[in-house]
């Protein structure tokens, strides 16, 4: 029987290193997303002909992160619609199809 619960407590923290783990090589993978992201954003301003410490260069790399904010919005309304589109036209019926349909609409539409 302790054999059992020493097997279960090495499986038990062996599956939380592993999450620790995933959690933290999806948290660096944001940021180096977000550092590239920036660097690109820089150049872009550079190319049209902003200098660095600038308010022209400051208000550009503003300007960019509120069209890719205003993109991102835009796409999560478009599929929100579409789902709320397929879910009304869709010819399931019953107590399942509700609770999956509202599913996929919180999902779609959060």
């Amino acid at each position: 029987m302790k054999f059992v619960f020493i097997i279960f407590l090495i499986l038990l923290t062996s599956c939380a290193n592993y999450f620790a783990e995933s959690e933290k090589a999806r948290l660096q993978r944001e940021q180096d997303k977000k550092i590239k992201q920036r660097s690109e954003d820089n150049e872009t301003c550079k190319y049209y002909g902003f200098k660095e410490d600038s308010a022209g260069f400051r208000d550009c790399l503003m300007n960019l992160d509120i069209a890719r904010q205003q993109l991102i919005l835009t796409r999560k309304m478009l599929e929100c619609e579409a789902v709320k589109r397929d879910n009304n036209q869709s010819a399931a019926t019953g107590f399942w199809a509700g609770v999956l349909k509202g599913a996929r609409e919180n999902l779609a539409c959060d």
